[in-house]
């Protein structure tokens, strides 16, 4: 009986542990599920059965207080558990014996789980709507009853952290993004003791975004889903996250530590915000005063019409966080045909990383979008088109100037859209339908405090500083309107534009006050297509003047040229394609100068854009020739006329 009772307690645990694992494999058959099943309910039944003629109180409850601590056990389980810890039933001489009450109480007990495996059976059959982890790596579907199990341990775990929950943290982060992570890093290098509590909606600590869309799948492995890591370009593993679980404190060993440190709360969302008091109240009703507070809330996914159909939510995703590239990855590997709506980098980088991934053959991806061309709204026509043709170059179906009317499921699954083109209604039939078309701002709370949102382009209003019209209330990120000294007030969604507020906020909120002087840039990656550099202020409706050096006959997609956006003659923005080494820097000392530039295409030569001629081809060139040919190896700056793409790239461009 003591080995029996041993056994089934540790059966118990790891059922306790980890029930749904134990239990459910996607990778098997439905039969094998039900034989499995079958097996886990007699299991099940014998371990209670053994366990009833012990003493519940001293095994079971003490596994579970162990079990408890790894905060893996829902409220559900916790309360199963309770139920069968019931009085022992034990004889006078301390040795346990089966009486005829217990062993009529087994059979109903039996039943009953019998009846909760018979469910849990039929829950995992359903079709889920997101994704879930088998052990070989592969994605498989995520049942109803999973969905379940998670949200509820998430819950579980957002209640036990906000059980010990300080009610004053010196420094509050509300948002767990690029912003609010470098803040944090920033008020600890400037206050080493200091406390810092980061509020995160999200289940992730502070992640790098930018690999959503191309990283990830261009270099991940059948893993990275779950792993969210890939080989970067040096042949290390790369993790997205910028720090392990390990770096960040539980809220309620926050003051544990005498040289501060840095905590987190997850799954959590700040709902106001009591400027008087210096006061957040959180989602769960906690309330946690502040010395200085960080809004870094970034936005909400864009949903234009007609894509926001309740009834769709299961054909329509938008593409803005880890969740979503999650399940981007389950239905990329079970479909045969995407949308990908929107136009401006994700939507493009997504859309060549998918094709590049997949190929025609697996996935068929169709990047829609209302404008011209691809990225309009920050590129010139030349860029954009050749941004189109290395879309196309992965097998990606371009299909511009296309304005959705009207989408639908057909009996087949599929999603039917109308679209717009030309005066023509079209048609087009997909498996799922991913929006990417930009954010817009999340300044709810900061209404609720009374903080002045800028209604022109959207966002908290700031000064230089990142300060708020609340002195102790700053922001970052892509929620924040500040004031640029050469541009004047600016909203940036960029990632690099979250890391510089954030740390300059961090700084600021500490009193090491510093104004903001460093225009952030972006990158985008097309493959070997492909790949744009930029800083300031990247507006297509500007004046540029592009500067291409002569293409490379023997490497036609080689392109490398400088895009000057202009307004008086002076440098606001500067774009690189296929331009490396200090070319940002370049650029930023540019934008600072603000100086009249002349003449574009000596300024171009400053960029590392062609390549000069050899020692060898020096010493083989002729005076005669070279009076021949004077501007040979050399850009050219011409008036704008009606050019092919590949005219253009060979030409320094003019565009109003």
């Amino acid at each position: 009986m003591k080995d029996d009772l041993q056994l089934s307690s540790e059966i118990l645990e790891l059922l306790l542990r980890s029930p749904w694992r134990f239990v459910c494999n996607a990778n098997r058959t439905d039969q094998q599920n039900f034989f499995i099943f079958l097996r886990f309910t007699v299991l099940l039944a014998y371990s209670v059965y053994v366990a009833w003629l012990s003493d519940p109180e001293v095994v079971m409850l003490s596994r579970l207080s162990r079990c408890s601590k790894t905060a893996s056990l829902t409220v559900r389980q916790i309360k199963a558990v309770n139920l069968i810890a019931t009085q022992p039933l034990s004889t006078a001489n301390g040795d346990h014996q089966q009486s005829s009450s217990s062993s009529s109480n087994i059979f109903p007990a039996t039943i009953v789980f019998g009846s909760v495996a018979a469910l849990l059976y039929v829950l995992n059959r359903e079709d889920g709507r997101f994704v879930a982890f088998a052990d070989d790596g592969t994605v498989q579907k995520k049942s109803a009853l999973r969905e379940f199990i998670d949200a509820e341990t998430a819950s579980l775990k957002k209640k036990l952290a906000n059980k010990n929950l300080p009610e004053h943290v010196p420094y509050v982060l509300i948002g767990g993004g690029t912003a609010a992570y470098y803040a944090a890093l920033t008020i600890r290098a400037y206050k080493p003791d200091s406390e810092v509590l980061i509020i995160a909606s999200e289940g992730e600590t502070p992640y790098n975004k930018p690999p959503l869309s191309k990283e990830l799948w261009l270099y991940g492995n059948d893993k990275t889903f779950r792993t969210l890591e890939y080989i970067g370009v040096t042949g290390k593993k790369r993790d997205i996250r910028y720090e392990s679980d390990g770096f960040y404190l539980n809220p309620g060993a926050l003051k544990e530590f005498k040289h501060g440190a840095v905590a987190i709360i997850r799954n959590t969302t700040a709902t106001d915000i009591d400027p008087v008091k210096k006061q957040v109240t959180l989602d769960t009703g906690k309330k946690v005063s502040y010395d200085k507070l960080l809004i870094a809330t970034g936005g909400k996914p864009k949903i234009p019409y007609p894509f926001y159909i309740p009834h769709m939510r299961n054909k329509v995703l938008t593409y803005h966080n880890v969740s979503d590239f999650q399940r981007l990855h389950y239905i990329a590997h079970n479909s045969k045909s995407i949308l990908i709506f929107g136009n401006g980098p994700v939507a493009s980088e997504l859309a060549f990383s998918l094709e590049s991934k997949f190929g025609r053959e697996k996935l068929q991806i169709v990047h829609a979008f209302s404008e011209d061309y691809p990225m309009q709204h920050s590129l010139p026509p030349s860029v954009g088109e050749q941004v189109e043709t290395a879309l196309k170059g992965a097998g990606v179906v371009v299909a511009s100037k296309h304005k959705p009317l009207f989408i639908d499921k057909l009996p087949s699954g599929q999603v039917e859209v109308i679209f717009e083109n030309d005066g023509k209604k079209k048609r087009v039939i997909v498996d799922h339908i991913v929006v990417a078309d930009g954010i817009t701002p999340s300044v709810k709370l900061a209404e609720s405090a009374g903080l002045e949102i800028d209604d022109t382009i959207g966002g908290i209003a700031a000064d230089s500083k990142l300060k708020t019209s609340n002195p102790d209330i700053f922001v970052a990120g892509d929620v924040a309107a500040y004031v640029d000294p050469i541009q004047g007030r600016v909203r940036v969604e960029q990632w690099e534009n979250a890391q510089i507020t954030g740390r300059l906020a961090g700084q600021n909120m500490t009193g090491n006050f510093k104004d903001f002087h460093h225009p952030s840039s972006f990158n985008s990656l097309f493959g070997h297509y492909i790949h744009l550099n930029g800083v300031g202020r990247l507006d297509s409706s500007l004046e540029t003047v592009a500067v291409f050096a002569p293409v490379d006959k023997d490497d036609p997609d080689s392109a490398k040229g400088v895009v000057f956006y202009v307004q008086d003659r002076k440098v606001l923005g500067v774009l690189l394609v296929n331009v490396f080494g200090l070319g940002i820097e370049l650029s930023r000392k540019i934008i600072a100068d603000q100086k009249e530039i002349a003449d574009f295409v000596q300024l171009a030569k400053l960029f590392d854009i062609y390549q000069p001629p050899t020692p060898e081809e020096s010493e083989a060139a002729t005076d005669t020739d070279r009076q021949e040919n004077p501007e040979k190896s050399r850009p050219q700056e011409v008036v704008p006329t009606a050019e092919s793409p590949a005219d253009s790239q060979a030409k320094a461009t003019t565009t109003a």
